[in-house]
């Protein structure tokens, strides 16, 4: 391997390279230990929340925009401090404890079920989008050593039942409108026997200290509310609502029950690509190491007036680790009004400090942005774009993102459509496009960082730190992480390889889970022993230390000449074109090439299309469609030669170019077509069976 030492980024361990593996890989503060040098107190996520609530019990920790009904309108964000959310998630916690213990005893449970209770360790699951309450239902539960099961929609229509019957399931915490759901399953998911509805049955407010906090309203009459109690009581399953568990638990006077490091924090279900989701059996120490490696990680200090708006899915680890990192820093964290469509609106409300998304949205983000600058017509225009060039090119010499004249004049109103407040944007899950990277740096002034992990990893492992700009890199590994590659000869990625290193990324640390619920077979293909868990994922170690993902191992398949074909290579490649907004390219064993179904980016592409039918045919397109362009044979052809060339400018091989393809207008989505995941990565065998008919098309074509 060649390094160069005098811009090496990571702290390569002396003597760590084996056959078939590359070197160790550490972050440059963990030369000597992996052990945290700050906040090594916090071995568990109760101790990360309650370490808080004792320094800032005055701070507000969760907010949320009340719904006007009579102006239709969302209001001010509300806030509600550590302290009174505390005592909410240890009298909630209490009192899941009780009622569980009621039912067992009314229902005649032997001596020795009673005692599994009373030891704790018991699943409760969370079925609900991000709000303030699912935080504290997460923080109640740890105070009792229970451990949540994030179940939600996005995994498929009966994922949730599977999830209920395989992590062994008896109690549910909901929103109201999922209620009718469950009971309608109940024969499907006998093991349920409570529910806890988070929105109160009565016009009441959630109450600390006979102090009202959160107002919200029953969105339900009384009388179907009686409905579905009649209902459930027909059914043999209790049914509470969030005050009435609040009040037993106080009542109750049960004692805090600390979780030890060892213990399960949470069973997350990862999407997967194919076949049911595996349950990721996650402890307190997992979390908690990532939550404080996230904090000394970050890149720049925050504070505790540091202010997060939360609409990464708590289901993920993501969402669920950069919220717990925002506890470790005493900061605020106010939920989305409950619709991604009003993203923007809910960042002006609250104007955040911090935002962590995903490239899907800082897309959108792009789109708003660049319609009130560098598309602008005329003068305007022409001034944005001569502003925006001025500071990527000074951002790329590393003279900083701010820039008094242009600043003044245009980047402090653009920043302020977002957020005035906002110094860093953390992105994840799928790489980011560099010029829509670098344009939301100069546009909003502030730095944006990627990372790479897993749920497996408790969503931390690789990120960049203290930076402005990425070279393609995808970082270096977060505190308490080690890194490395190993061989993957069947697709001739190997550590050896010059002048970078190539290979499957694995990663250890205290961050790793514990194993997949009953399943060893997965549990060891991706536990590999000696602590690392490979990944799935192919990265290059670059001459200065950073990784860079450039490949998916389990996506690969076999062509009939008998060469192997990665296509999330291929794709890469393909949605870097201006007009590409997303793709899919597949094979068929007994072919000899490759086609593709892409997604045009109608920003780019409709302008484009018109413009190219125009010149060739002088046909009026001014009324032409997205679904009528995409149709064009002149514009298929077209955009597929230019797809040709872009492949051999990048290096890819003859048999890597796709020799048909498909224009889709109606993108890839999680809900409408189920093609992706819910962290927006493509399900490749959906993919394939929701294409099949277009794919035998493509290749008839040819034929």
């Amino acid at each position: 391997m060649i390094f160069d030492k005098k811009i090496l980024k990571s702290y390569i361990v002396p003597n760590s390279e084996t056959k078939g593996s590359s070197p160790i890989l550490r972050n440059p503060e963990d030369i000597e230990t992996l052990e945290f040098k700050e906040l090594s107190d916090l071995r568990t996520i109760y101790d990360v929340f309650w370490k808080s609530v004792r320094e800032a019990p005055n701070n507000d920790f969760l907010g949320y925009r009340p719904f006007n009904e009579e102006t239709r309108k969302f209001m001010p964000y509300q806030f509600i401090s550590y302290k009174d959310a505390s005592i909410i998630a240890e009298n909630f916690g209490a009192g899941v404890v009780q009622v569980k213990l009621d039912r067992l005893k009314r229902s005649g449970a032997t001596e020795k079920e009673i005692e599994e209770t009373q030891a704790r360790n018991w699943p409760v699951g969370i079925y609900s989008a991000n709000r303030p309450e699912w935080q504290i239902i997460d923080k109640g539960l740890c105070t009792q050593s229970l451990y949540s099961v994030a179940l939600y929609d996005t995994l498929g229509k009966t994922a949730y039942e599977y999830i209920v019957n395989h992590s062994s399931t008896t109690m549910i915490v909901c929103t109201l409108d999922k209620i009718p759901k469950i009971l309608l399953s109940s024969s499907r998911i006998p093991n349920v026997k409570t529910i806890i509805c988070i929105d109160p049955f009565t016009e009441s407010n959630y109450v600390t200290n006979n102090d009202p906090t959160l107002t919200i309203p029953s969105p339900f009459n009384i009388k179907s509310v009686n409905i579905l109690k009649s209902w459930a009581k027909q059914l043999d399953i209790d049914l509470y609502d969030f005050n009435e568990i609040q009040e037993i638990g106080k009542q109750s006077r049960i004692p805090h029950f600390p979780p030890k490091p060892e213990n399960i924090y949470t069973l997350l279900y990862t999407s997967g690509t194919t076949g049911n989701p595996k349950g990721v059996i996650s402890t307190h120490e997992n979390y908690a190491s990532a939550a404080v490696s996230t904090y000394l990680s970050r890149g720049f200090q925050m504070d505790n007036d540091d202010i997060f708006l939360s609409y990464l899915p708590l289901p993920h680890a993501y969402g669920r680790t950069t919220e717990n990192y925002m506890i470790v820093m005493k900061g605020k964290i106010g939920y989305y009004s409950g619709n991604v469509g009003r993203i923007v609106e809910d960042l002006h409300a609250l104007q955040p400090t911090y935002f962590a998304g995903v490239p899907r949205l800082l897309n959108r983000f792009y789109d708003v942005l660049t319609a009130k600058t560098i598309n602008l017509p005329g003068k305007e225009g022409e001034i944005c774009r001569k502003a925006v060039q001025e500071k990527i090119s000074n951002l790329h010499k590393g003279l900083g993102v701010n820039h008094k004249k242009w600043d003044e004049l245009i980047f402090n109103k653009t920043k302020a459509m977002i957020s005035p407040k906002l110094r860093q944007i953390n992105t994840g899950s799928a790489p980011l496009e560099p010029r829509v990277c670098d344009f939301l740096i100069v546009s909003l002034i502030c730095k944006i960082t990627e990372g790479y992990a897993m749920s497996e990893t408790s969503s931390t492992g690789i990120m960049q730190q203290g930076v402005y700009i990425s070279n393609g890199d995808t970082g270096i590994p977060f505190h308490g992480v080690e890194v490395k590659l190993i061989d993957i000869p069947e697709m001739n990625y190997l550590v050896t390889d010059l002048p970078l290193a190539r290979g499957e990324v694995c990663m250890r640390g205290k961050n790793i889970f514990g194993g997949y619920l009953k399943d060893p077979e997965k549990t060891k293909e991706a536990l590999i022993g000696d602590g690392w868990i490979a990944s799935g994922d192919v990265a290059q170690i670059n001459l200065d230390g950073t990784i860079s993902i450039i490949d998916r191992k389990k996506s690969i398949f076999k062509m009939a000449q008998g060469v192997y074909i990665s296509p999330e290579k291929i794709e890469n490649v393909l949605i870097k074109h201006p007009l590409i907004l997303q793709a899919f390219v597949t094979g068929q064993s007994v072919k000899e090439y490759l086609v593709g179904v892409i997604v045009p980016d109608p920003e780019t592409f409709i302008p484009w299309a018109k413009k190219l039918i125009q010149s060739q045919t002088h046909t009026n397109t001014e009324s032409y469609s997205f679904e009528t362009l995409v149709k064009n044979n002149l514009v298929k052809n077209t955009l597929l030669a230019d797809i040709e060339s872009i492949c051999r400018e990048t290096g890819l091989n003859g048999f890597e170019i796709i020799k048909n393809l498909y224009l889709e207008h109606k993108p890839f989505d999680v809900e409408t077509n189920g093609i992706l995941t819910p962290t927006m990565k493509l399900k490749r065998f959906d993919a394939i069976r929701y294409y099949a008919k277009i794919i035998d098309q493509l290749y008839n074509e040819n034929n």
